[in-house]
């Protein structure tokens, strides 16, 4: 038996002659030098002739090779290598919302996020297209009196956008605040409207506001008290508040067609000779009338290429006049332009052209589209809660 299956054993597997046994064959050997060959170029050899052994060891080793020599197109760049001043740069072109997020990133992005100048740009760039500004939020006011604060902190501060993010988060404390308030005693706040916006190219605020019932409602008509001077109309703002709103023109709609400049005819000033000097004074009555008020708007066109003559400061001069208008009432500048589509001054030019800086009183500078009323319910509101703050 043993010797029947000698030759069996001994006999060769592969027949050349066996036309099928050759193409399978063939055909498998061809499929393996094909999977080698994939194999190597997968693991970068180019050693046609040589089998690598541990493949899975080797390819990953092979790939961090790869990695760390150069071929960094294939992973993005790191900005963690890349030299502080390019960062910086990089970070510049960045909001103020998304400098604070990227700062949690880890401590470097932190300092490097709190530069100084990095934050100066920003704000020279950003403030231009701020639409509100006022007397606690104007960063001319930190830098003239050399403030301790970064200009990062002066931004933060400053910005309407940061300002009604902070608000929103504490809206809560602010509604408790305000109930509180609601149940302290306190009149109907009297605000006068006065300005050379209210004989120029956004005159219409005036009835778009008293006949706008979807933003305010008119709830009664005030009469003068003083000579005809001071009379207005009750309003009411959507949060329920009222308040008097009186219109002071500088002069009927005939004499401002005819008139050369401003403080020729004028029913609210005066030229006053004292010590030799030539100053402008308010007219015995409306003075009367400012001493009542608790609150002025002022309403200027700042329509751009719009020039603000000294006479309009003059009157603004003379009617927050602290001699006739205690420190505490404050001062709403109306910024407006006719419609939407009008290049406008920017709120911080409009501060530097009125010099308002120097005054002693509260004061803010809102945007307003006449047209829309943009603006309009904020400001005033913002006028109302001032004159309450005694």
């Amino acid at each position: 038996m043993a010797a029947d299956i000698i030759p069996i054993v001994n006999q060769p597997i592969y027949q050349e002659t066996s036309v099928v046994s050759q193409v399978v064959d063939d055909t498998l050997l061809y499929t393996l030098k094909t999977l080698i060959k994939k194999y190597k170029k997968r693991m970068g050899d180019t050693d046609d002739f040589c089998v690598v052994s541990g493949g899975l060891q080797q390819f990953i080793n092979k790939q961090e090779k790869k990695m760390s020599v150069g071929d960094q197109n294939k992973r993005g760049l790191n900005v963690n290598d890349l030299p502080v001043n390019v960062k910086i740069k990089i970070f510049s072109y960045l909001d103020a919302i998304q400098l604070c997020r990227i700062s949690r990133v880890c401590k470097e992005w932190y300092d490097l996020t709190s530069d100084n100048i990095l934050w100066s740009e920003i704000l020279e760039r950003d403030i231009r297209s701020w639409n509100v500004i006022s007397h606690r939020t104007n960063p001319g006011l930190y830098k003239e009196v050399e403030s301790e604060w970064s200009n990062k902190e002066i931004y933060l501060h400053c910005s309407p956008t940061t300002n009604h993010l902070m608000h929103e988060e504490n809206a809560l404390f602010r509604s408790f605040t305000s109930m509180i308030r609601s149940f302290l005693p306190k009149k109907t706040p009297k605000i006068a409207m006065f300005g050379p916006g209210l004989e120029s190219g956004t005159l219409k605020i005036v009835p778009l506001i008293i006949n706008n019932t979807d933003m305010l409602k008119t709830v009664g008509v005030a009469p003068g008290e003083f000579t005809g001077v001071g009379a207005g109309f009750y309003l009411k703002i959507p949060s329920g508040q009222v308040f008097q709103l009186a219109i002071l023109y500088s002069a009927s709609s005939k004499v401002r067609k005819t008139r050369r400049k401003r403080l020729e005819n004028n029913s609210l000033v005066e030229l006053v000779s004292k010590d030799g000097e030539q100053v402008v004074e308010l007219k015995p009555a409306v003075r009367a009338c400012c001493c009542a008020m608790d609150a002025f708007i002022y309403v200027v066109d700042s329509t751009k290429g719009n020039r603000f003559e000294q006479e309009d400061y003059d009157e603004l001069m003379a009617v927050v006049n602290e001699r006739w208008s205690a420190p505490h009432v404050p001062v709403l500048i109306m910024s407006c332009t006719p419609t939407n589509q009008q290049q406008r001054i920017p709120c911080v030019d409009v501060i530097k052209m009125l010099n308002l800086s120097s005054f002693n009183r509260p004061w803010q500078v809102q945007d307003v589209n006449v047209d829309t009323l943009t603006g309009v319910i904020p400001s005033i509101q913002w006028l109302i809660e001032q004159s309450q703050r005694r």
